[in-house]
């Protein structure tokens, strides 16, 4: 099976009817030897200065410049998917 990530849902319906992949599942498509599946705007984000240090949640001019040796991300609350109860 090969996958195929869209920037959006319909880019990706446009390419399931090309690569006949027709059956539909919980954010993709399915079909022909194609999963094809999509993106939703900004997926992940850099985290703000305090997920680094509490001392970073109120701007400090002596704080600046804030470089991380290994940066954090979070998942976008507007793309994030619900989790089941």
């Amino acid at each position: 099976m090969k996958l195929v990530l869209a920037e959006k849902p319909s880019v990706a319906m446009s390419l399931s009817k090309v690569l006949d992949a027709n059956q539909r599942g919980d954010g993709y498509m399915e079909g022909n030897g194609y999963l094809v599946s999509w993106c939703v705007g900004h997926l992940v984000k850099l985290s703000q200065p305090e997920a680094y240090d509490e001392k970073y949640a109120k701007w400090r001019y002596d704080d600046l410049t804030i470089l991380p040796e290994h940066w954090q991300y979070q998942v976008s609350a507007s793309t994030k998917k619900p989790a089941l109860a």
